[in-house]
């Protein structure tokens, strides 16, 4: 948890255009392509979640190319919002008014310079800078997809619950990201 805040901290201080999308994908686990294909008509402001119906997928390794495609399953869910979440999405979409690059239907995160929308190359040497810079060891962002959900778990919340947000069934999800925290809560019967 200390590393990830620092990791944030220093994104706000240093690469404060990408800092939302990196809060938002440490705060809700969500896949790349899903970050990437996210567009503001999804944020559903006043329930503080985001609908993750679709996703933004690259056509081919090397390509620079990219297509509109469901999300991995095919299926849409409702990904819950924190309020800092919701807080710092509302001043990037401010800034982006400012910049006169927001579109109601657009894309939420886009290329600081060209405008267009962000790619796994790009997204990663921001993460991969930041990790230099707080001086932790080189990690793959895509792993903090596993961390997130395996620290919601450790948490106490819900599998079922959490598979729903994630996109997996509640099999997959215990299968790949429960893992024994040491810390196992054992109920305590009260006798009158």
């Amino acid at each position: 948890m200390d590393e990830i805040h620092s990791v944030l901290a220093d994104l706000e201080s240093n690469e404060s255009w990408y800092y939302p999308l990196f809060l938002l994908w440490l705060s809700t686990g969500m896949r790349n392509a899903e970050i990437r294909g996210l567009t503001w008509d999804c944020i559903r402001w006043e329930d503080g979640e985001v609908l993750v119906c679709k996703s933004l997928r690259r056509d081919g390794y090397c390509s620079g190319h990219h297509s509109w495609a469901t999300t991995k399953t095919g299926r849409e869910r409702v990904v819950p919002l924190t309020a800092q979440v919701l807080e710092v999405l509302r001043q990037h979409k401010a800034e982006m008014e400012q910049l006169g690059v927001y579109e109601a239907y657009g894309l939420v995160f886009i290329s600081l310079t060209s405008h267009t929308n962000i790619y796994d190359h790009l997204v990663g040497r921001v993460w991969k800078r930041s990790l230099q810079r707080c001086g932790l060891k080189p990690r793959r962002l895509y792993a903090q997809r596993h961390r997130f959900l395996s620290h919601a778990l450790a948490m106490g919340n819900s599998p079922a619950d959490l598979a729903a947000a994630a996109g997996h069934s509640t099999k997959m999800l215990l299968e790949t990201y429960a893992k024994p925290t040491g810390k196992l809560k054992m109920p305590r019967w009260q006798t009158a």
